[in-house]
């Protein structure tokens, strides 16, 4: 395969607190089109793992590139192309669909001409185009987690 069709690599990724590991040598490679996850006990550093990734956490040791890059040096840069879905979802209740989407674009400094053709993207993708005017607290479980990933 292709070295530029890995998307996120580690090689002996270590990320100690003092005299604790919470990441101790792990190594994994994510390519392009594959679906990856961590599972594991509490404590067996997913979301420390998944914190480096996401450039808001330094590494002790080891390498780690995302799209090619190193997320200590090109956080930001990195920061721009990934999503993060939280545990607990943090949309506004009482905004609708649309709003929800409208206000995260702008919180991201995005331009309100990039924003309103990407929530039609985004409505799609989702398939929440038919609930663009709901309240999100109308919404079931899933169509929130739905919302949350757009």
């Amino acid at each position: 395969m292709d070295k530029n069709e890995v998307l996120i690599e580690a090689k002996n990724l270590v990320k100690r607190y003092d005299d604790f590991t919470a990441v101790a040598g792990i190594n994994f490679q994510v390519r392009k089109g594959e679906s990856f996850g961590f599972l594991g006990p509490n404590g067996a550093g997913k979301s420390t793992t998944m914190r480096i990734i996401a450039a808001t956490l330094t590494r002790t040791s080891g390498e780690m590139t995302i799209l090619g890059k190193d997320p200590e040096k090109f956080g930001p840069e990195i920061k721009a192309h990934l999503g993060v879905v939280p545990q607990a979802d943090n949309l506004d209740q009482a905004l609708t669909v649309e709003e929800n989407l409208y206000i995260y674009g702008r919180y991201f400094g995005l331009s309100k001409k990039f924003i309103k053709p990407k929530i039609e993207e985004l409505l799609d993708f989702a398939q929440l185009a038919d609930k663009r005017t709901v309240k999100v607290d109308a919404l079931s479980g899933g169509m929130k987690r739905r919302l949350t990933i757009a």
